[in-house]
């Protein structure tokens, strides 16, 4: 009996830290449905809209199937026409969805520009790790761990400290406002991640296996291509999910390598619409905070199990 009361009140604090947790996102959410006037008189109110579909819906299953009073917008002394259920809830729709659609027509280059950022980079980081992670855990030369220790010793540099080098070697490359100013140094930055999970899961790969291949005349090709690769899903997926979030969520490399706004991506594009007229409307600007995020709520729906399987695949044993 006090075993069960202990896991309702553990369950009860998941449950309210979980409510502290998405609070900020229903926050958002709720604002992206509403007018600025609306969030002027009521800032912690309902979208007006919505509350009045609401109150079709309502009127609808009491019976009620014609002659809805449909406000042309949710201001003060908006025109009233009387229409049929259907026709309201497309109106109601219609005035939910107008930031969002405001938002999409902005935020649809940049969003483009990082899905595109995003492919390009977990590609090279994914074949330039296993390639390496290949060499370091199956191939055996002089100063093999010299150099693999090496690598591992750039994870100990903060990323800031080689900033300023960073942008000028790509400004000396001509690479500024272009794509490779983000595809090649996102690259470069998550091989040392990379090398290090894929050498840590090659090297816990029997080597039987690989004996086996060799005797049937495999080579190194060969074992890397129909050997490893195909027993390294879960791994991969875990690279390429963190290079995804990464890439995703940075703002200021491709801020300040590209003043031509065609080249920017969500995060630098969202400080962009700040600094516009557009960070006036409060509702525009919340809806482009939720298109944002939505690509990273359907990556974490679909790829946590992926992830949770790579991560207990005793890839981070090394």
């Amino acid at each position: 009996m006090r075993r069960r009361g202990g896991q309702i009140w553990l369950h009860a604090a998941l449950l309210a830290i979980l409510g502290l947790t998405l609070l900020p996102f229903a926050f958002v959410l709720n604002n992206s449905l509403r007018t600025n006037s609306e969030m002027n008189h009521s800032f912690f109110g309902w979208p007006k809209a919505a509350v009045a579909g609401a109150e079709y819906t309502r009127e609808r299953l009491s019976g009620r199937t014609e002659g809805f009073k449909v406000a042309a917008s949710t201001e003060k002394g908006a025109a009233v026409r009387r229409v049929g259920y259907w026709e309201a809830m497309r109106v109601v729709a219609s005035q939910l969805g107008q930031g969002y659609a405001y938002a999409w027509e902005v935020l649809r280059p940049y969003t483009l520009n990082t899905i595109f950022v995003c492919l390009v980079t977990v590609i090279g980081v994914v074949l330039v790790g296993t390639v390496s992670g290949y060499v370091f855990s199956r191939c055996r030369f002089r100063g093999r761990e010299t150099l693999f220790l090496a690598v591992l010793g750039f994870m100990m540099i903060p990323g800031v400290l080689t900033l300023v080098p960073s942008f000028m070697w790509v400004k000396q490359l001509g690479l500024l406002n272009s794509h490779w100013v983000l595809i090649l140094p996102y690259i470069a930055g998550g091989q040392i991640f990379a090398i290090f999970l894929f050498k840590g899961f090659f090297d816990g790969l029997p080597g039987e296996l690989f004996e086996s291949a060799r005797m049937d005349g495999a080579g190194h090709f060969t074992l890397y291509w129909r050997l490893v690769l195909p027993l390294s899903k879960s791994v991969i997926a875990v690279v390429a999910i963190v290079n995804i979030l990464g890439t995703w969520n940075n703002f200021l490399w491709p801020f300040i390598t590209n003043s031509d706004a065609k080249y920017h991506v969500v995060a630098s594009g969202l400080f962009l619409m700040g600094q516009s007229n557009l960070s006036a409307n409060y509702a525009t600007m919340f809806a482009a905070y939720m298109l944002a995020s939505i690509p990273l709520l359907v990556l974490f729906l679909y790829a946590t199990k992926p992830f949770m399987a790579g991560v207990t695949s005793g890839a981070f044993k090394a």
